[in-house]
C-alpha cells in the first residue's frame, strides 16, 4: 500500500511541477508580447537558461508595455498603427480603437486605413 501512495505522490508532484513550469512559460510569452517583443525571444531564453529564463526575462524585459505608451509618443504613423495592431492581437480592443483614432487625427493621410482597422476591431466588440 505504501508503494502505491509513494507513486501517487510522485505523479501528483510531477504534474504540479509541470503545470507550474508551463504556467511560467505561458506568462513570459504573453508578457513579452505585451511589451512589444516576440514570444520567440523568451523561448530562446528558455532554451539557453532553462527554468532560470523567467528570472533572466524579469531582468532584461522592456520597462513599458505597448498599452502604457502615450499616443503622442509615436513619431510616425507606421509605429502607431503597428502598436494599435499589436493591441488588437492582444485583445486590448478599446485601447487599439483609441490608438487608431489618434493616428487617424495626427496623420490624415492614413485616416482611411485607420478607420477601416477601427471598424474591424469594433466588430469584434459587438456580439452578432
Amino acid at each position: 500500500m505504501s508503494d502505491i501512495l509513494a507513486i501517487s505522490l510522485a505523479v501528483v508532484l510531477t504534474a504540479a511541477f509541470a503545470a507550474a513550469y508551463l504556467g511560467v512559460v505561458v506568462w513570459a510569452i504573453g508578457d513579452a508580447q505585451k511589451r512589444g517583443q516576440s514570444g520567440c525571444l523568451f523561448l530562446f531564453l528558455f532554451w539557453l537558461f532553462g527554468p532560470f529564463a523567467a528570472l533572466v526575462w524579469l531582468i532584461v524585459r522592456p520597462s513599458t508595455t505597448v498599452e502604457q505608451r502615450p499616443h503622442d509618443d509615436y513619431s510616425n504613423a507606421e509605429d502607431a498603427l503597428a502598436a494599435a495592431s499589436r493591441l488588437d492581437q492582444l485583445g486590448e480592443w478599446d485601447k487599439a480603437i483609441a490608438l487608431y483614432e489618434s493616428a487617424a487625427h495626427r496623420w490624415p493621410e492614413h485616416k482611411d486605413y485607420a478607420f477601416e482597422c477601427q471598424k474591424r476591431v469594433k466588430a469584434k466588440l459587438s456580439p452578432d
